[in-house]
């Protein structure tokens, strides 16, 4: 809490409390780097499960984003303030539906599997079933936390979705090591795999399109099968800024 009062004093020096030159820069620079952070970690969660309405909306947060950084190198300190309050704003929104849309289908997935395993289950599986269903519950009790945190405190809200945004990941590797388990060419020790040898094993168990291959992409923060939004935007935006600095010499 102190260091969110810090963050909002800092904000009112931006919009005229306190006119000074380095403070404001500090600020918005402190915001700048949580905002990076909370956008960037979003990419393959919404390419993942967003809908078409979602990924305008991201598409949105992250030219925000980028607005920022253009008022941020004029040197605009008050007015990029405002934007990483915007960019925030915007995030709390797209957090919470796609958070929802994850916990929906990890339980899911889950319930699902605990019906598969029923009567024939493995030494790992009720101790795989008991990790996601425990983190599931976490992650859901973070959300609830962050919609009940006071409605302009938008960075405690954010920490508070971001954290529960990676405890579903971590549910959703227990997903995939519960289909490999009981479907799947099961390898011994699974969860001390790495990333392409589980890849590998998805693709022989459950074919190249199958959509567990696309929760383990998401699990990992990797957009499966679809160019990452994020770096999209980011490549167009550095070009053109290269492209303003050249025309400037």
């Amino acid at each position: 809490m102190r260091t969110y009062l810090l963050y909002l004093l800092g904000g009112l020096c931006l919009l005229g409390v306190d006119s000074s030159y380095s403070n404001g820069n500090l600020q918005v620079a402190f915001g700048a780097e949580e905002n990076y952070l909370l956008v960037r970690s979003l990419d393959s969660s919404v390419i993942h499960l967003g809908d078409a309405e979602d990924k305008i909306e991201y598409r949105n947060i992250i030219d925000e984003y980028l607005r920022f950084k253009s008022l941020h190198i004029q040197g605009n300190y008050g007015e990029a303030y405002l934007a990483v309050r915007s960019t925030q704003y915007k995030l709390i929104q797209l957090y919470d539906k796609i958070l929802t849309k994850n916990i929906i289908l990890v339980r899911s997935e889950l319930e699902l599997l605990g019906r598969k395993a029923r009567d024939k289950e493995k030494t790992q599986t009720k101790a795989f079933l008991r990790l996601a269903l425990r983190d599931v519950s976490e992650a859901e009790q973070k959300l609830v936390m962050a919609r009940n945190i006071r409605p302009y405190l938008y960075l405690l809200k954010l920490r508070e979705m971001l954290f529960a945004l990676k405890i579903l990941k971590h549910s959703g590797k227990f997903v995939i090591f519960l289909n490999l388990l009981h479907d799947g060419q099961y390898m011994d020790s699974i969860e001390f795999y790495d990333f392409d040898a589980i890849e590998s094993e998805l693709i022989r168990g459950f074919g190249p399109s199958s959509k567990y291959l696309a929760i383990h992409y998401d699990n990992a923060f990797l957009p499966f099968r679809e160019e990452s939004i994020y770096e999209d935007k980011m490549t167009n935006f550095k070009t053109q800024t290269i492209n303003q600095n050249e025309k400037l010499k």
